[in-house]
């Protein structure tokens, strides 16, 4: 499933040069998947790549988004990888 919902976002994201448009940013993609996943967290960019993730009666996380980004480039199944292994390290403990 994972990897179905990789191919969507690259093919969004080329679609969307296609047409003129700024594709989104990987901290724009990855704020998604986090907040997709886990709703009650709120999710900043405090700076470009750095993603801070404030979750409720736990400790705020910070997520480097650059060796993710890497990741994704590869392909679909390291990107999908990538993300799974972040989305797991901000679950509850």
């Amino acid at each position: 499933m994972t990897h179905w919902r990789c191919l969507l976002l690259a093919a969004a994201a080329t679609v969307l040069v296609a047409c003129g448009q700024q594709p989104p940013s990987w901290d724009v993609l990855l704020s998604g998947k986090i907040t997709g996943q886990y709703p009650a967290y709120s999710v900043t960019v405090t700076a470009p790549g750095q993603l801070r993730v404030d979750r409720p009666d736990m400790p705020t996380q910070t997520v480097a988004v650059e060796p993710i980004a890497q990741h994704c480039l590869r392909g679909p199944r390291d990107c999908g990888y990538a993300v799974e292994q972040m989305l797991l390290l901000l679950r509850d403990p």
